[in-house]
């Protein structure tokens, strides 16, 4: 008999070796650390079940994460469906998995990392697909050549309401989690940015996580460059959609994806609190 049982912390090594199988370039150590973490997460701030373990009888064939929170300007709950895995033998009850995730009507739902396999499914499912490609800046150059429309000040340095107070609760935790929090003033307005820092063959480079706009982020590369060096970040990365041109970037990755169900801003670049930030993918 197949029941889904929420992942609970007796749970993390039975779903830290399923996604070892269904994602065997990332390896064990990793998923048991990145489950940790994001268990923890769940645990600190209340958001509930970081997804289903899928059981025959007691034993664990499958594995669904999400993540889930309430989006800091909307107030919209969304919930990330991060990876999933179903052993060939029960690939059948995918779809069934998915859709007890998404058994909220009201939430959206988001997929910032799918599979082929994960597309496929999510097409029936009623997803709509973002394609887009991964830019990549050389920040020492574009740190006098970048263009520079407003000027950059710290996050405790804007003025009280400039920024929705639930988002600026979430700002403040992305600094706690390791990320670089900036604002970038332009006319009056204030505009988060928010930058996860990974490594590359030891090379560090960020990638936006949050900000309204990529021509925000775009146009403001001289100002961003410059904080990014400071912190050690030689190079930067930003998602724009297929096909859009940036002076001084390289395409260093095509054809990516991501996908959303509800209501959803195809403009700003969203994935606080996603497996970017807490699974480090």
């Amino acid at each position: 008999m197949l029941k889904l049982r929420a992942i609970g912390q007796d749970g993390l090594d039975a779903a830290s070796e399923l996604l070892t199988k269904g994602f065997p370039s990332r390896s064990l150590a990793f998923w048991q650390h990145g489950l940790k973490r994001l268990f923890d997460h769940g645990s600190e701030t209340g958001a509930g079940s970081i997804g289903n373990l899928l059981m025959a009888d007691e034993t664990p064939i499958g594995i669904l994460l999400t993540i889930a929170r309430r989006d800091g300007e909307t107030g919209q709950k969304i919930v990330n469906l991060s990876s999933w895995y179903v052993e060939e033998s029960h690939r059948w009850f995918a779809p069934r998995m998915l859709l007890a995730a998404m058994a909220d009507s009201s939430a959206v739902y988001t997929d910032l990392t799918p599979s082929k396999a994960a597309v496929e499914l999510n097409n029936r499912l009623g997803f709509r697909t973002f394609d887009y490609d991964l830019l990549l800046f050389p920040l020492p150059w574009l740190a006098i050549a970048g263009r520079r429309q407003g000027r950059l000040m710290a996050l405790d340095a804007t003025p009280p309401g400039a920024i929705a107070e639930s988002l600026l609760r979430d700002l403040q935790n992305h600094k706690v989690l390791g990320c670089i929090v900036t604002v970038i003033e332009v006319g009056g307005r204030y505009h988060p940015v928010v930058f996860d820092v990974i490594h590359k063959k030891h090379i560090p480079i960020a990638r936006v996580v949050y900000a309204e706009s990529a021509d925000l982020v775009a146009d403001n590369l001289a100002i961003l460059a410059r904080l990014l060096i400071r912190h050690g970040v030689p190079l930067l990365c930003l998602q724009m959609p297929t096909g859009r041109r940036v002076p001084f970037a390289y395409r260093w990755q095509s054809g990516l994806r991501y996908q959303v169900k509800g209501e959803w801003d195809d403009g700003s670049i969203n994935e606080l609190y996603s497996e970017r930030v807490l699974l480090k993918v």
